[in-house]
This record gives structure tokens, sequence and C-alpha cells, in this order.
């Protein structure tokens, strides 16, 4: 193919794209003039055959690049993949090697007029020998630069591989995207962002490959279960779906395996996973070694060590292809080696499901456990499948609990209430402990989650406590592990309701240095937000990273460790962590657990933290993702924390009709939130209506909301609220802010009271400190309402030079956030009225007063009046003094 689409032709060369810089260091490569050139190694879908036409598009004029493709039928044909170029040879060149490497030559200098030549293979590990051997002499010969893609290197040829082997071939491989690339390569891709449930889903479905992503995206978006919403994309109701394109893509290459590698492929993404062992006795060792090889499976370090199929998607696809005749015999091979007592083990959930499905009578006991497990893993439908194939001779009890908890999980708590009310009609006599605690848990859980009167869910609980304390001795072990339970129900309950010393105080004498129990991690998790909410932020944190840790040593439900790490996410966002919060979440989201670990605070909190340091426009994106993704699906109920958010990002970035209509929103009834959650949702709400100019209405609801936080010693949510009304309202503020932000730790707590020191003093010096200390710890809010607290203090002192210091200060700051009226606010503050503002921004532009005059309707006499004024207040002697205090060329321009 001469010449290829280059120098920026391609319908993509304006559009945004993932590892730009591995573009960048390949055209680097094929431009350098040392060595033979490039080869890109990785998986077929991997993106090699995108990122070298990337290369070639920012290759110069200078060059000519040369296409050719290697494919399994040119394989089997001598010179096959050079066919295209050999068709324009004398066919007597074609009878010695020599002959063709000679003629080839000679075509491609003659096609190449003096320009230097690309020679791009794809799919290099396609190639027969002879043509492995001529790309190999062309390059070594320095009559082309290769640029080859293939799978990997042991297929490429041994003349190509000895370019490699001897240095003069540089190779790349290419990995699966990671989380980053994957959200990254979606919103380019897409126009829009995409909601961290549904790039993590795509993610995890697509196992990263490139190929895998756009066949998945593409083909949800068409189906509706990835939807988009003012302009962002987030997963509805469903799940992914595995059909169409994706799907005829796992086909084909299930097809490319052999017979072996096929049996034990199909048999691991029906099973699930199974113990390697067992799988030893009925599978060829080779055939699981080369798919192993290609990571089409791996192999945990469990004891015992389990194989499952690495990609998820494709697990899922292939076992809903294979015929049902086919899955029984693979199912039988399976049984024959496996004892009844492993079934749970083979494969979990999802082998049980297979053997079901194979029409395999599973006993009861066995779908019990399959039940228990879905739940853990937040799948309900899974386990209610699991209780509704036990019969109905079987206790009702253990069927009823898995039921109500599975239906809780997905919020349909009138299916819940149903099965208890069953439940409260069929069983007779006494339970046993353990049984009726999980039901009185349960009943507790949902009387929590009701909004009906009379429900009392700290009734419930005490009932609890009494028949545990009447307890004969003797039961000591199913007493104390029903106590346990009973302590995490209290303590949850009251983190709900706000009530903090209580969850102290029933967890007081818990050991936290033994954590060793999912009731004692999540306890101690509850207890760690009630440090912190109290002010006892630093041991907050301690203990926090404590449990974090050890998390890592004990088998946990899905449930639990979202619990965990929201609560965790959530004390750094409390505290002004926003550093540490925005590491956390890039770990966090980089690992490959299902986004069902996580939980909806992670939905927004990277757009928390970016909204905090001034990036607002990657911060309403991600809020709006996040909101609409709660929206859909909120068993939080954080979607009203969501919206208050996205309405102070909106009107930080000056969106004003945007904020109101969200502010709007949050007068809708909804989902009762935790108490904290609430806490925050008011906090954002009150700093969204202080922007949109209800300034007055707002610091005094901010204070009254302190004091009232302050009056339940819940003094960490106290400061915020404090904190925002100080630095918008006046220095009378400054004492209580100062007194109040002794009583908590921490670094946001230091930050306030150095807030509070500078507008007591009215020194301009030590809130300008305050605002860099902000600054530096990624409060650019806290930063920019510092930095206008010193240009006051500044100003009423008459102090020029600090004046000077802190206007600069100041609208950096506003700048930072981009909202077209922030520089006229800046000066606003400087106790500059609005039309000495608009005057003031034109003459620092360069305008002259009469040009001033006629644009504003004014007399000349009146501009001169107004700069007047605007020298005074500002102190400043000149236009070009004016122009150091505010930025000239956006405001005048705004005001055009």
């Amino acid at each position: 193919m001469f010449p290829a689409q280059r120098n920026g032709h391609g319908r993509n060369k304006d559009r945004p794209f993932t590892r730009q810089q591995l573009v960048a260091d390949v055209v680097q490569t094929l431009t350098s003039g040392s060595g033979c050139g490039i080869v890109l190694v990785g998986d077929h879908g991997a993106g090699k055959s995108f990122i070298a036409q990337r290369a070639i598009e920012q290759l110069g004029d200078e060059y000519l690049v040369v296409q050719v493709r290697g494919s399994s039928i040119s394989s089997k044909l001598p010179y096959g993949a050079l066919s295209v170029l050999l068709n324009d040879l004398d066919a007597s060149h074609l009878e010695h090697p020599l002959m063709v490497l000679r003629g080839l030559t000679q075509l491609l200098h003659k096609k190449s007029e003096g320009r230097q030549i690309v020679l791009f293979v794809d799919n290099a590990h396609d190639l027969d020998e002879l043509s492995s051997m001529m790309v190999a002499q062309l390059s070594a010969g320095a009559h082309v630069t290769l640029l080859a893609a293939c799978v990997d290197m042991p297929h490429v040829g041994g003349d190509i591989m000895g370019l490699w082997k001897d240095d003069l071939l540089r190779r790349v491989d290419l990995g699966p995207f990671d989380f980053a690339e994957t959200a990254a390569t979606l919103h380019h891709e897409y126009g829009g962002r995409f909601s961290l449930t549904a790039a993590r889903a795509l993610w995890s479905a697509s196992g990263g490959n490139a190929l895998f992503l756009h066949s998945l995206a593409r083909e949800q978006i068409k189906l509706g279960t990835v939807v988009r919403q003012d302009g962002v994309w987030f997963l509805g109701n469903g799940p992914i779906a595995l059909t169409g394109e994706i799907r005829d893509v796992v086909k084909a290459r299930l097809n490319r395996l052999g017979t072996g590698q096929r049996d034990v492929f199909e048999l691991l993404a029906l099973a699930g996973a199974v113990p390697l062992q067992t799988l030893m006795l009925i599978a060829n060792p080779q055939d699981m070694d080369a798919l192993q090889e290609r990571t089409l499976i791996r192999v945990t370090h469990d004891h015992p060590p389990m194989v499952s199929v690495a990609n998820p998607v494709t697990a899922g696809i292939v076992a809903s292809v294979v015929p049902p005749g086919r899955s029984a015999e693979l199912r039988r091979r399976l049984t024959a080696v496996l004892q009844e007592s492993d079934a749970l083990d083979a494969g979990g959930s999802t082998g049980v499901a297979w053997a079901l499905d194979c029409g395999e009578q599973v006993s009861p006991e066995v779908a019990l456990a399959a039940a228990r497990a879905a739940n853990s893993a937040s799948d309900p439908a899974a386990a209610l499948r699991f209780v509704q194939e036990i019969d109905g001779g079987e206790p009702a009890v253990p069927l009823a609990i898995e039921s109500v908890t599975a239906h809780i999980s997905v919020n349909n708590d009138e299916s819940a209430h149903r099965v208890l009310e069953s439940l409260d009609k069929e069983a007779r006599g006494a339970l046993p402990l353990a049984e009726w605690t999980a039901l009185q848990l349960l009943r507790a859980e949902l009387e929590k989650r009701s909004t009906a009167p009379g429900t009392d869910p700290r009734a419930r609980l005490r009932e609890l406590a009494e028949r545990l304390a009447a307890e004969p001795a003797e039961r000591g072990s199913a007493v104390s592990a029903a106590r346990e339970q009973l302590r995490l129900a209290e303590a949850e309950l009251a983190a709900f309701q706000g009530r903090y010393a209580d969850v102290l105080a029933a967890t007081d004498s818990m050991d936290t240095a033994d954590l060793g129990s999912e009731p004692r991690l999540v306890t101690a998790s509850v207890r760690c937000e009630a440090l912190a909410v109290s002010g006892n932020v630093v041991q907050a944190m301690v203990l926090g990273k404590q449990i974090l840790a050890a998390t890592a040593n004990v088998r946990l439900t899905d449930r639990a460790v979202r619990e965990i790490r929201g609560r965790f996410l959530l004390l750094l966002l409390l505290s002004a962590k926003f550093r540490e919060a925005s590491v956390y979440l890039e770990e966090t989201y980089g690992g490959g657990e299902p986004q069902t670990r996580l939980g909806g605070m992670f939905e927004i909190g990277q757009g928390v933290i970016d909204l905090h340091s001034g990036h607002l426009d990657d911060a309403l994106s991600r809020l709006q993702a996040g909101r609409w993704q709660l929206l859909a699906q909120d068993p939080e109920a954080l979607a009203g924390l969501a919206t208050a958010v996205c309405a102070y990002a909106a009107a930080l970035q000056g969106e004003e009709e945007t904020a109101a209509v969200l502010l709007g929103d949050l007068a809708q009834p909804g989902t009762p939130a935790a108490w904290l959650v609430g806490r925050l949702t008011r906090y954002f709400e009150l700093s969204a209506q202080a922007e949109l100019g209800q300034r007055a209405i707002s610091i005094r609801a901010l204070t009254a909301e302190a004091d009232s936080d302050t009056e339940s010693s819940a003094l960490a949510p106290a400061l915020l609220f404090l904190s925002a009304a100080a630095r918008l309202g006046d220095r009378q503020m400054g004492q209580k802010l100062d007194s109040l932000s002794s009583r908590v730790t921490g670094q946001f707590a230091a930050l306030c009271s150095r807030l509070a020191e500078g507008m007591r003093e009215a020194d301009s010096e030590q809130l300008l400190g305050a605002s860099k200390d902000a600054d530096a710890s990624g409060n650019a809010v806290f930063a920019r309402d510092a930095a206008r607290k010193a240009v006051s203090c500044a100003n009423d002192a008459g102090n020029r030079i600090a004046l000077r210091i802190a206007q600069r200060a100041q609208q950096s700051l506003d700048d930072k956030f981009g909202s077209p009226k922030n520089g006229l606010h800046s000066l606003t503050t400087s106790t500059l009225t609005a039309r000495e503002c608009e005057v003031a921004v034109r003459a620092a532009a360069g305008t002259s007063n009469r040009k001033i005059a006629e644009q504003m309707h004014v007399s000349v006499r009146t501009v001169e009046g107004h700069l007047y004024q605007v020298y005074s207040k500002l102190h400043v002697a000149s236009r070009s003094e004016l122009k150091d205090v505010i930025s000239t060329p956006a405001d005048s321009s705004r005001l055009g």
C-alpha cells in the first residue's frame, strides 16, 4: 500500500487518545536513525495497530510508509505477506531469495523518490518464513526502518528475532489498559465522562483489552445499558450485557484454541474456578501451561491453588455459548473426580449454578452455602435462585435469612418484609440463638431504613440485648458471637442517627489490637468515624489506617469492604486531607476488585477533591457522572450529597442556572441518609447558596448549623460549617473559630486556627500564610477565601505593599477557578462598587477614558470620578499599577 494514511489525515487525527507518550516514543525511534526500528508486542486487541497508525500519522512528508500484513492464510504461502509488493516485480526476480531481495530494494527505492522508508508489518507473527527473512534483510541493510506489531516474539521468525537479540530492534510490550487509561479512553472516544461504576464495569469486563473495551462500550450504549445524560455516561439498572460484537470476537478466539485447550477453557468458564490438583486429573498439563502462557487462565496462590479464566467477560460469554450437551459432558468429567463435599469449593456459587443448569440435584446444604457465598459476593440474584432450589421441607429460617439479605442488598425492602411476615406465620417454637439473632438484626436494618411511623430499631436491638443477657454461661461461644454482632449493629445504628457519644461508649472496651474478624473490623471503622466526628481526627486517622491494613488478613464480604473503605474516604474528606484522599482513591481505583467492594462515596470522591483544588471542569463532569450513577443505583442514599456537591461546583464555575436547578432537586424527598452524609449535604448546599449571592443568609445558616453540631459534640462537622461562615463573614467570627478549632485535632483544625488568628489580629501576612498552607494541602477554596480576607485587611490598613502581595495571591487563586465572575468578584471584596469594578477592568486593559465612556454610555468625567475612587481604594497611582492588581485581557473581553 503506497503510501499509508499519515500526516494527520486519519479520521481520528484531532481526537485525544490514551498512550500518546508511547506514540511519541515510537515516532522518536523511527526518526532517530539508529537501529533497525521497533516492534510492538501485545495480545490480540491490545492496541498495537492503533499505536502504529497514530505514529505513522505523525511522520512528516519526508517519509514513505509501506504497509504489509500477515495472516493465517498468507503464512502458508511463500512470500505470502509480501505479495502486494512482489506483484510489481518481474517474474525473473522471484527465482531466488537474493534476487527477490534485490528486486524489492530497487522497487522501494524507486517508490520512495528520495524519502526515508518505514515498513509497517502488522501481524508479524503470521509472516511466512521467507517474508520474515526479507523483512529482516531490508531492515538490517538500512533500506527500511521497521515498525512491526505481533502477538509474541517467538512467532515472528528467526531473522526478525535475531535483530531484537542483537539490540538492533527495540521491543515495546503493550499490556492491558489500567483503570486510568480505560477511563481516559472512554472519555475521549465517546465525548463525555463515564461514571466510576460504568468505567470500572467496562474495564473489568474487558480485562483492559482495547478491542474488547470498545466493542463492549459500543454494544452497551446501543442496548441502553450505558446511558447518557447531561453529557456524561452512567450504568443503568442492568448489568453489562455480553452480546453482539464482543460475543462474536470471543467466539472467534475460542475457535482458534486446540481441542485440549478448548476443553480446559470451557470447563473453567462454566465452573468458575477449579482446584489445580482436581483440574490436573482431567486435563493435559501442557494445555494448561499453554493457556497460562497466553494469560487466558490464572492460578491463585491460595490453599489449595485455584484455576480460573483470567477475563470474567470471556468466561461469561464462553459459558453462554457452550451447547447444553457439551456442558453436561464437561460437567460429568469434573464430577467424576470431584467429591460432593468439594462441590462448593469447585467454582463457588458459579459451579453450583452450573450443576443446576445441567439438571443435577444439589443438596440443600450446598445450595444454602452457595446462597451465602453469593450474598457475600454481592450477587443477590444468584442467592435468590439457590434459595428457590431448596424444597419446602428444609428449615425455613436459614433460607429466609439469605433471602432477606438478598432483597435488602437491592433495596427491595417490601419483598424482605414479606419474607419475614411469612416466616412469622410459619415458624413455631423457640429458634436457635444464632438464627434468632440474625433475624432480629435484619429486622432492625429494615426499620433503620424505613420512614414509616412507629418503627423503632433501637427497641429491636434492646430486645436482643436482653435475651443475650439472660443466656446461660455454658453457651459462651454462641453468646459471644451474638454479642459481637449486636455491638456492631448498635454502633452502626447510633452512627446512622448521629449519636456518636453512644458509638464511643459502646465501643470503648473493644480491643483495637484484635481485629481478626469481620464484625470487629466494621465495628472499629464505625468507632473511627465517631472519633473523627467528635474532633479526635488524629486518633481516627491512626485507627483508620490500622483497620485498612488489617483487612488484608481477614476474608470479608463485599458489604463490609464497602463500609470500611467508604468510611475512611469520608474521614479523609471531612478532615480536608485532599491530597491523601486523592492517592487513596487512585490506589483503590486501580485495584482489580469489583465495584461492589467500593461503594457510592467513590463515585464522587475525586470530584470533591477536584472541586477544592480548583479544577472545576473536571470536578463538575466527575460529579455529574457520579450523581447520575447514584440516581440509578444508590443503596447508601448518597444521591443528595452528590447533588449538593454538584450545585456547589456549578456555582463556583458561575453556572448559576445549573446550580439553582440542582439546589431545587435537594428539596425533593428521598431515602433517609446517614447523619454524617446529611450534614455534608447541608454544608455543600449552603456553600453553593453563598456563591450564588445569598451570602448573608448562608452565613447565618452556616453559623446556626455549627452551633447545633457543637452542642451535640459533633465538633468536626461544626468546624466545617463555622470555617465556611468565617471565611465568608466578618472578623468577629475569628474568636469563635479559634475557640472551636482548639477542640479539634488535625491539619484542617490547625489551618482554621491560623485563619482565626489572622482575622482576629487583622494580619494580612498571617492570612496569606493560611492561604498558602491551604493551597498546598489541595484546598484552593479555603486558600481563595483566606486571600480575600488578606486583601481586605491590607486595604483597611492602607499598607500598599501588603495589598499588592495579597491581591496577586488572590487573583492567582481566582484564576484557578476560572469563573467568568471571579475577577470582578475579587475586586468587589476589595470594597469597589460594581461600577468601579467595570471601569477598573477596562482601564487596566489599556482602554482610554473616552473609549470607556463610550462603551459604558457615560461621560468622561464620570469615568474619571470612578477611577479616582478606584485608585484611592486600591492604593494605586496609575494604570500600570492597576494592571498589576487585576488580570485585564480576559476580564476586558468579558465586559466587551
